[in-house]
């Protein structure tokens, strides 16, 4: 095998040769995800200095010749295709204007003609890559008319994909194409004693592989001068690796959730913490700098050393039943802690709320899935919603408590005493277990007794006054029904305590476990006081201690209360779930991982929605469709048909329907792809309560009008006035706007003005006399500005209420 570091376009430069995929192979399945990654390092290789970024590694290809004509591609055909398809979108980009050619004008015909076909004869086109089965017929019709697009298959996607960069991109083609140019590959050449199986094997067995953090340390250090690698490793990655007990993966992930609010997956962590980095606007030295703060944070967490001993003794306890999933919401809150931007008390109630929220949900069963999702958000809405120096624990209790009634519910105390009393407690975790009995035992009370830690030893078990296997004595003493007594309040809290004695015990009558030595007449433990009390052990003397530890649990894990209600302008977020209704309930914007977008209304949603995951999921979700009324495979074919909305060529849905038909349609699809519709995220329009508490009658109309693309940020708008939020909360407002106001900016806006300063015109002119066209003037001699002067003109519009004003008024005049 001959094998050697090659620029990938020289692959295709051999004149006459093709690229044969071999019909065993599997189709080609890259998506938008792997296309997107490779278009963004593209742009960033684009942007690079040469000669400090020559080359961008990527990957292997290996092959075998078949005969001189032809190359066999055995591993690489992913990359292989990918590029083909970008350079034919390059290609016609060109041809429709699309992108401005740069040096070369020639550009567009060079790149199929040299490498793209071996014979570019019109009547008998002959292609330089061959895919495999029905990529081949998909990839053969991107040369002719787009009526013969196959809009299935990811070939014809991932082409349309690059078309869309390619119009958006700033870059020209010449020079996208000269960063394709600086993309390297291991050029791997078989020779006629290799075996291509085994190779092949060799080249995807499961070895030993990196570790996610692996790859970031590799990814945040490689391209660093080597005074700097050695500095960040010393001083940042290795004390980092430290902090976190050298659980860097773990730590990784929830930093990242910390930071983006949102729960990478655990094998994921590596890509999420790349798009992290490219979006962020530090630089790598400043990232470390700043994982190393959250390192300190999470290592005073999970070592309960905060500083503040009030907080670090009910930790001790806590962490028993602390999930994972609090940590990115907890790690800054420690950092705000040392800032002094809350105080110790706040610090310590903040805890005090999870540590409720977290045992209340585990003793009524409730599954943790949802916390996860509620954690990833918690410190960003209540960093968002603090506007007077409110506690942090007033603003965690009202984010939780507006979840209740669905899966994310703090359950009430009526739930709770109802679980408490019934739950057995016996086959529960054992940390649960530990740290249930320790807070029976010892409440807020200093004076106590270290009953997790003896638990965990071994130097304490878990007691059933009434034993697991009852003889006749016991028998007697529970009466006629004592089986079903037995089996009701066998493992239920009312015949469970703790002793150091347990094997000595047994299955022995309630007064000799009293009287004997060591017996319950000599405990030391308060939770054994009405044991002692007690002259016989009945289903009545269970059921009132079970009912005396209940009312001891409300008055420890107590329901969290709250007077604090955010501006009435603050607009709800709502997972999508499995029942939730959104009847009169007007939405203004959806997340769905990364992707997150303002709209208009409902039936401008659906299809937004539907085009996110027919990036992740297209094979699926098209085959999901055919066999669905409201979804159609062929849109072109319903064009005049009313309420047809075209996600992409290869899917329409109709949405000429009310709320909850598309909301059930969303949750076929999410149940048909095998997704969480916890995970789609609505944001909705604050809207006034009828007597009941429920939303108020609201149509589920369309929203129309000239301006529908710009007045529908009003909400946010109007929500970031009134909380006065920071610029860098703002930002990702700021920058979907801009994006959408592009369509209506007025290039002569001075003009429209009559030549008056911006500052002049607003001034002199009331908002309420301005007419659509001064309004969109004004509107883009503020990004005139921020492109002169730097941002700020437009954060500070929304601040003050202008820019509601200017919306507004476009409402009025559309």
């Amino acid at each position: 095998m001959k094998g050697q570091p090659t620029e990938i376009w020289q692959i295709y430069n051999k004149a006459n040769s093709t690229l044969e995929i071999p019909v065993y192979q599997r189709n080609y399945d890259w998506g938008t995800p792997q296309c997107a990654r490779l278009f963004d390092d593209l742009e960033s290789l684009a942007r690079a200095d040469r000669d400090k970024q020559p080359k961008h590694f990527f990957g292997a290809v290996v092959g075998k010749s078949e005969d001189s004509w032809t190359w066999i591609v055995i591993d690489g055909q992913q990359r292989l295709t990918t590029i083909s398809l970008l350079i034919l979108a390059i290609a016609h980009s060109v041809a429709a204007g699309d992108i401005e050619v740069g040096k070369d004008p020639e550009l567009g015909r060079k790149l199929v003609d040299d490498y793209l076909l071996v014979d570019a004869n019109p009547n008998n086109l002959k292609f330089k890559l061959k895919p495999v089965k029905n990529d081949a017929a998909a990839y053969r019709a991107l040369f002719g008319p787009e009526d013969d697009f196959v809009d299935s298959s990811n070939v014809t996607a991932n082409y349309r994909y690059f078309r869309e960069r390619l119009r958006k991109t700033d870059l020209t083609a010449y020079q996208v194409w000269d960063a394709v140019s600086r993309l390297e590959v291991m050029h791997l050449d078989l020779e006629a004693h290799d075996d291509p199986q085994r190779i092949f094997e060799s080249l995807n067995s499961t070895g030993l592989n990196l570790s996610e953090s692996d790859k970031i340390r590799n990814f945040v250090l490689m391209n660093q001068r080597l005074e700097e690698q050695n500095r960040l490793y010393e001083q940042r990655w290795n004390p980092i690796e430290e902090n976190v007990d050298y659980r860097t993966d773990w730590f990784i992930r929830w930093y990242l959730t910390a930071k983006t609010n949102q729960t990478p997956k655990s094998d994921d962590v590596f890509e999420a913490f790349k798009r992290f980095v490219q979006r962020s606007e530090d630089s790598v030295p400043q990232i470390l700098d700043d994982m190393y703060e959250y390192s300190k944070n999470s290592h005073a967490l999970t070592h309960t050393d905060t500083g503040f001993p009030s907080v670090d003794r009910r930790l001790r306890r806590a962490n028993l039943i602390l999930i994972d999933a609090v940590h990115p919401f907890l790690m800054p809150v420690v950092g705000d802690a040392k800032r002094s931007v809350i105080s110790a008390d706040d610090f310590d109630n903040v805890v005090r709320v999870i540590e409720n929220y977290t045992f209340r949900r585990l003793t009524c069963q409730i599954p943790a899935n949802s916390m996860a999702k509620i954690f990833a958000t918690a410190y960003s809405e209540m960093r968002k919603l603090r506007t007077d120096n409110q506690s942090y624990a007033d603003l965690l209790t009202w984010f939780l408590r507006r979840r209740d009634g669905g899966s994310a519910r703090f359950p009430t105390d009526a739930d709770f005493r109802e679980s408490f009393e019934a739950r057995d407690f016996y086959h529960v975790r054992p940390n649960h277990r530990q740290y249930l009995f320790d807070v029976l035992e010892n409440g807020d009370s200093k004076d106590n007794r270290d009953i997790a830690e003896k638990i965990a030893s071994g130097d304490l078990t878990v007691e059933h006054i009434m034993p697991q296997t009852i003889n006749h004595a016991w028998e007697e003493q529970l009466g006629p029904n004592a089986v079903d007594v037995h089996d009701a309040w066998e493992n239920r809290i009312g015949n469970l305590t703790v002793t150091g004695y347990n094997s000595a015990y047994s299955n022995s009558s309630f007064q000799k476990k009293k009287e004997m030595q060591e017996g319950f007449n000599s405990s030391p433990y308060r939770l054994n006081e009405d044991v002692k009390s007690a002259e016989c052990w009945t289903e009545d003397a269970m059921r009132a201690r079970s009912q005396r530890l209940a009312s001891r649990a409300l008055d420890y894990w107590t329901y969290a209360e709250t007077d604090f209600r955010p501006p009435e302008v603050v607009r709800p977020t709502e997972p999508m779930g499995e029942d939730t209704s959104f009847r009169n309930r007007p939405v203004t914007g959806y997340e769905y991982g990364d992707a997150a977008e303002t709209v208009t209304d409902w039936a401008n949603l659906v299809p937004k929605v539907l085009g996110v995951l027919l990036q992740q999921n297209r094979a699926v979700l098209l085959e999901f469709a055919e066999n669905e009324t409201l979804l159609t495979t062929d849109p072109a074919a319903h064009e005049t048909s009313r309420g047809l909305r075209i996600v992409d060529p290869g899917l329409g849905v109709w949405v000429n329907t009310d709320t909850n038909t598309k909301i059930a349609l969303l949750r076929r699809v999410f149940a048909a792809l095998d997704l969480d519709p916890e995970d789609l995220i609505f944001t909705l329009r604050p809207t006034a309560e009828d007597a009941a508490g429920e939303p108020a009658d609201s149509s589920d109309a369309e929203v129309t009008g000239a301006y529908a693309a710009l007045t529908k940020f009003s909400d946010g708008v109007a929500e970031a006035e009134a909380l006065k939020s920071s610029a860098e909360t703002t930002a990702d407002l700021r920058a979907e706007f801009a994006g959408e106001f592009e369509e209506f900016k007025r290039d002569n806006w001075m003009q429209d003005l009559g030549g008056q300063p911006l500052a002049a015109f607003t001034t002199a002119t009331p908002v309420d006399q301005m007419t659509a066209e001064q309004v969109l003037a004004v509107i883009s001699g503020m990004f005139a500005m921020e492109t002169m002067f730097g941002p700020g003109t437009v954060h500070q519009s929304i601040i003050d209420g202008s820019m509601s004003g200017y919306l507004a008024r476009l409402s009025e005049v559309g």
